[in-house]
């Protein structure tokens, strides 16, 4: 569903946060993907040379965070090249957002070089318990998420849970489910984590508007949220292989693709008629921490 009243809109006053889209393969096939990313989906990498030039860029503007996303950043080929690159010398925190599952000891330890320096994990589950992450992230995932986490645990890094909010609901008990995460990760898994975030499911990509995912308000959100505040596309942007986006729900949205620069977008409105835009003002969501 398109949010019809394209009036409102609001405005990217100055740049916070940068994203980097890195790839649009992954090596799970989740339920609820935004952009339905699996083990065949045409990666459509950002290059190496392009994430340092926008970087680079974002860095002299003054950027206070830096994430990498997808698909999944470990299918990234160009990953560990850019890590290394980004901490020869102090820079903005950077978080990878991940499923952890292709997280092995090798990786472990060369993500621990650069730990002290900022550098933060946020991996994906759905549940504390395995039944109920499989069903969504796949068989066997959890296994190889929570072996991760240990082996990550084991060079000192306690990541981010991200966990997706698929019935809009978790957001009114967080700090309860976060201690059940914590509590039953480590009394049954021995594993640490730093804590939980919670985001809100998209109605698009695998997850999908249909009969069962409709919205299910009886207002516009423009009305729930008249000074469309808070949203990340007024702090953020998000680079792709194939341009700028004004966050990193609509990177596969050629409509809203930039050709040029950061900068080029700051101080200019964004259009909020986006189906994904009515989950961010009524949700209060962020990607970002």
């Amino acid at each position: 569903m398109q949010v019809k009243n394209t009036l409102y809109t609001t405005q990217l006053n100055s740049l916070k946060e940068l994203w980097l889209h890195v790839t649009y393969q992954c090596n799970l096939t989740c339920t609820h993907c935004l952009f339905s990313c699996s083990p065949t989906s045409e990666a459509n990498e950002l290059s190496l040379d392009a994430a340092i030039s926008h970087v680079e860029n974002a860095l002299s503007i003054g950027i206070e965070k830096l994430y990498i996303t997808g698909g999944e950043p470990f299918m990234w080929s160009k990953l560990e090249s850019f890590l290394t690159w980004y901490y020869k010398i102090p820079r903005a925190p950077l978080t990878i957002l991940t499923n952890g599952t292709l997280i092995d000891d090798s990786k472990a330890a060369f993500l621990a070089k650069f730990h002290k320096q900022g550098l933060q994990l946020r991996i994906s589950l759905e549940c504390y318990l395995k039944e109920n992450n499989d069903a969504v992230r796949g068989q066997g995932s959890f296994i190889k998420t929570t072996s991760a986490i240990r082996t990550l645990n084991s060079y000192g890094i306690y990541p981010w849970i991200a966990f997706t909010d698929k019935s809009n609901s978790a957001s009114c008990c967080n700090k309860e489910l976060e201690t059940a995460f914590k509590n039953t990760l480590s009394e049954q898994h021995s594993i640490r984590i730093a804590g939980l975030k919670i985001i809100s499911a998209y109605s698009k990509g695998r997850f999908a508007v249909s009969a069962n995912h409709s919205s299910s308000f009886t207002s516009s959100p423009f009305e729930m949220n008249p000074n469309v505040s808070g949203l990340q596309c007024g702090y953020g942007l998000t680079v792709c292989a194939e341009g700028i986006a004004p966050c990193p729900i609509l990177v596969d949205n050629k409509d809203v693709l930039h050709q040029g620069d950061l900068q080029d977008l700051i101080g200019n409105p964004i259009n909020l008629n986006h189906s994904c835009c009515e989950n961010c003002l009524t949700s209060g969501t962020t990607c970002g921490q």
